[in-house]
């Protein structure tokens, strides 16, 4: 299996006849990746998620040429962003509600359909097998219809299943996933040194926007 030590090895290999987008998070937050047990994960703009299945090369139960209720965030920029590297999801019974609110303490941001597939693939690329096997996963990020949240796993089979669901459900085998977006647009000498969100950190470093004490 190969190391996280070039974290961009997982991307190409995902992705190789697209145009990649500069990465935003400096050398030294790479660096931290193996430590921290996460992935370094990219999602090029505008891909669909049918594009991304076959991509990852998984069956789903969504039917995409007639879905109009899963909404994702952010369609039209190519995203870079930083994930765990778990195989099965955190906060396991906690509601989506509570899942939201403790990411946005820390500065974290859930994740959507689209998202949450191409994490699917840098996952399966890095350690051979599908995350979250039969377990439920929220899409915090995302919406589904007007109020709903959606929930995805893969069940036995390696089928991509996805439900809408109540956001104040909770059960000992759904939980939630993060994502860290990068404190900066690019790096340079003056954002290099912004601080990144990290997950179970209760502080005010990382968070996009704050007020002065």
């Amino acid at each position: 299996m190969a190391d996280n030590n070039n974290p961009f090895e997982f991307v190409q290999k995902v992705y190789p006849e697209v145009d990649i987008a500069t990465c935003p998070f400096t050398d030294d937050e790479l660096a931290e990746l193996d430590g921290t047990n996460e992935l370094l994960v990219y999602l090029p703009a505008h891909i669909s998620a049918a594009d991304l299945c076959r991509i990852v090369g998984v069956r789903a139960n969504i039917d995409f040429d007639n879905e109009t209720l899963v909404k994702n965030a952010m369609v039209k920029e190519n995203q870079w962003f930083i994930t765990s590297a778990s195989h099965s999801p955190e906060l396991l019974y906690f509601s989506a509600q509570r899942a939201v609110r403790i990411y946005e303490d820390e500065g974290l941001h859930g994740m959507d359909l689209r998202r949450y597939l191409a994490f699917t693939a840098i996952h399966s690329a890095r350690f051979g097998v599908l995350p979250d096997q039969c377990y439920w996963t929220f899409l915090l990020s995302g919406k589904y219809d007007r109020s709903g949240v959606s929930v995805v796993g893969f069940d036995a089979e390696g089928v991509l299943n996805h439900h809408g669901w109540m956001k104040n459900f909770k059960a000992k085998f759904t939980g939630s996933r993060y994502i860290v977006l990068a404190p900066r647009i690019e790096v340079t000498p003056q954002t290099e040194l912004l601080e990144r969100a990290r997950r179970g950190l209760d502080r005010r470093a990382g968070r996009e926007s704050d007020l002065d004490s």
